[in-house]
């Protein structure tokens, strides 16, 4: 079974996530293959997708959405997972927090690709890779830097992904 792993990630913490689902897919005996979403043109060689972006003021990246809706009849015809990263503000930030994400966004995603879920990991601010505007919006959100992503958390979702995967190449298979 190949897998397309791909992200939007504006200053690489997002993608880092995607590099560690696509490493646990390979070690579960998928073929996982990890494509800068802008280099993504066809999505007919893959048996499944996971798919990504950082959240920024509560929406996934422009490139990720634009992505979404580009190939939602694609993705919503197999199985498909969405991920984001994201979550900085709080005393320390909640990886799971709503409040990420604009209200209703979560359900759309998931309703146009038909996405058996959507995961919400902690996300990292790193404030000397921002820019003015950047500062000033995270300022303002009150939002705390540091690494915040949940690696065992982003190891555990992608081993189930990859179990539920095997169980359907395996329950597809001809029986001998």
């Amino acid at each position: 079974m190949k897998v397309l792993v791909t992200a939007a990630s504006k200053h690489g913490s997002t993608r880092e996530l995607a590099e560690t689902i696509t490493r646990v897919l390979e070690e579960h005996g998928l073929s996982a293959g990890l494509v800068d979403m802008d280099e993504v043109d066809d999505l007919s060689g893959y048996d499944a997708y996971v798919v990504g972006s950082g959240i920024y003021l509560g929406n996934w990246l422009k490139e990720a959405r634009r992505f979404l809706d580009a190939h939602a009849p694609e993705l919503a015809r197999r199985p498909t997972w969405l991920f984001a990263s994201g979550s900085i503000v709080g005393e320390p930030p909640v990886a799971d927090d709503p409040n990420a994400r604009r209200a209703g966004l979560v359900e759309r995603l998931v309703e146009t690709t038909n996405a058996r879920e959507h995961k919400l990991f902690g996300g990292k601010l790193d404030l000397s890779k921002l820019g003015l505007l950047e500062k000033a919006a995270v300022r303002g959100a009150h939002a705390s830097e540091g690494d915040y992503r949940d690696w065992d958390d982003a190891k555990h979702w992608a081993t189930e992904i990859a179990a539920e995967l095997s169980a359907e190449r395996t329950s597809s298979s001809p029986r001998r």
